[in-house]
Order: structure tokens, then C-alpha cells, then sequence
């Protein structure tokens, strides 16, 4: 059930039995030269809409449009981390007001991450509200490797709109896809110390905008990608 397509009195109706609601969130960023520059909104829209079907739960209003400096190029939109935060937390004390009492964020856009954390233990300590996070992208790399549904590891298979990201784009909305585009992109640097964070632009990376191999993505790893971490989700959420 999406929020934006309830009326009032069905609303209503289903928070007698509910008091937990699915915040998608995403970007508007270059992803490479095949992949939509919404590809992060359109991904936690489609999963937070299957995760939906499954508990039963709304999802509310999407935050289309992320924190993107770091991934600048031709078509990125980004706004401030103020006034994503600032956003995203009106929108949550909107949905307490109504009664809900958990928060699900559905979110792939690693930029978003510590935002929706703030905001989430704001939450928690002035209202109550407990809250999980679905990073999708940090989250489907262990279980892509557990399974091995991919040729590749590491940034190759993970990388911006590489291997991964392809996949689960050419079975969620293969008619975004331009596959004759796709490319295979070595980083042009890679830090020796992973354990140390650095903060490099995706564009002094790479001259593709995407990092990774995206030429051996399929739909069929797409489809085992979002079957297995809907799985997944849905196994912690039972018991959350």
C-alpha cells in the first residue's frame, strides 16, 4: 500500500492494524553510461514496494533526491545534508503524528546513510520510534558473495553501476537499461589502506562515471539478488 495512493478513510482504516511504515529514499546521479540517473530512487521504490506486499505495511513518500557531491557529473542533482535531514525528519514527525511507531528505511544511496541515522535516533530518543535501515547496496554484497551469484568481487562486482547494480536494474526496469553501453572500468586509484577512510569523488576515479564491470550483468543475477535479500528482509523483519 502506498501512502500517495490511500484516501483518507482507507488510511484510516489501516492503521487500526499497523504502526509501521517504508521510507524509500534515493539520488539523482550519474551512473555510469547505461543506468537511469534515478537508479538508487528507483530501486528502493521497487523494494520497498515487494517488502510492502509481504508484512502488509504502507510505504510513505519517497525522498527522490539525496546528499550527491561526491558523485557529481552531467544530470547529478544534489541537495544539502541539512536540508535532507530537515526534510526527511518533518516527514517522519508527520507519519508520528498519524501513529506510527516504527520506522523502515528503504535506502541505497550510501550518502543518505548517516541522515537517515541521525534522524532515526532523534526519533528514538524523543518519540520512541524504533527504526532498521535497508542500505541496499552495502547489503546485498555479503549475501551476492554467500551465494555467488556474481562473476565478480569486490569494487568490480559492487563498484557505481557496476556488476551488481546492473543486475538488479535489468530485472526491476530493463527498459532503463541501454546494455550496449555498458563498460568494464578499473578504478584509476585504490586506496592501499582499506581500513582508513578517504574521501575521493567518483569522477577522479574513473572517466566512465561508473566503477566496475557491468558487461557481464544479467537479468537472472538481478532476479537472485532481489529474491535472496527480500528474503532476507523479510526474515529479520518477522522478527524484529
Amino acid at each position: 500500500m502506498k501512502l500517495l495512493e490511500m484516501n483518507t478513510l482507507d488510511f484510516q482504516e489501516a492503521m487500526k492494524n499497523q504502526d509501521t511504515v517504508i521510507l524509500p529514499s534515493g539520488a539523482c546521479e550519474v551512473w555510469g553510461p547505461h543506468l537511469p540517473l534515478g537508479a538508487d530512487t528507483i530501486v528502493a521504490e521497487e523494494m520497498a514496494n515487494r517488502l510492502a506486499e509481504e508484512m502488509g505495511w504502507i510505504v510513505g513518500p519517497t525522498l527522490p533526491v539525496g546528499d550527491s557531491l561526491m558523485v557529481w557529473g552531467p544530470g547529478t542533482v544534489a541537495v544539502r545534508p541539512e536540508s535532507f535531514r530537515n526534510y526527511l525528519e518533518d516527514i517522519c514527525l508527520s507519519l508520528v503524528k498519524h501513529g506510527f511507531k516504527r520506522f523502515c528505511f528503504m535506502n541505497p544511496h550510501v550518502g543518505n546513510v548517516p541522515l537517515i541515522a541521525q534522524t532515526a535516533a532523534k526519533m528514538k530518543m524523543e518519540y520512541s520510534v524504533d527504526s532498521c535501515l535497508f542500505d541496499w547496496w552495502r547489503f546485498i554484497e555479503p549475501l551476492c558473495d554467500r551465494e555467488g551469484i556474481l562473476d565478480n568481487t569486490g569494487a568490480m562486482a559492487h563498484g557505481h553501476a557496476s556488476e551488481a547494480g546492473t543486475s538488479v536494474l535489468l530485472y526491476l526496469r530493463p527498459d532503463l537499461v541501454k546494455m550496449e553501453r555498458a563498460v568494464r572500468t578499473e578504478p584509476k586509484k585504490v586506496n592501499p589502506f582499506p581500513d582508513i577512510g578517504v574521501f575521493w569523488p567518483i569522477p577522479s576515479l574513473t572517466d566512465t562515471l561508473m566503477i566496475g564491470d557491468a558487461t557481464v550483468a544479467t537479468r537472472e543475477k538481478g532476479q537472485k539478488i532481489v529474491e535472496k535479500g527480500l528474503e532476507r528482509m523479510i526474515a529479520f523483519l518477522k522478527q524484529w
